[in-house]
């Protein structure tokens, strides 16, 4: 079992290797189970599902850090940004 302060100092390309391999020790004991034999320990099924749930979501917490530290396209010149209230639906209408 992993802690969630450890799995948040892997880096992306760890966490993917890591959730692989939990995947993998997984489907094995997912097998084992659906072919009739008992699990070795029934609770390291439900570790394994959690563990891979947990490193799913800092894996996409950390997708979500980095494009909010890249900085912001500028407008093109001559053309003003698009806002919700400008859509064509609603332009449509102003113009009537």
């Amino acid at each position: 079992m992993m802690r969630v302060k450890e799995m948040r100092e892997m880096s992306l390309a760890e966490i993917d290797e890591k959730i692989k391999q939990l995947y993998a020790d997984y489907a094995k004991m997912k097998s084992q189970v659906r072919s009739g034999g008992a699990p070795e320990n029934s609770g390291r099924m439900q570790n394994a599902r959690k563990t891979i749930a947990r490193l799913e979501t800092v894996k996409l917490q950390k997708q979500r850090e980095k494009p909010a530290e890249e900085p912001k396209k500028e407008a093109k010149a001559g053309k003003a940004p698009v806002t919700k209230a400008e859509t064509p639906k609603k332009a449509a209408k102003k113009a009537k």
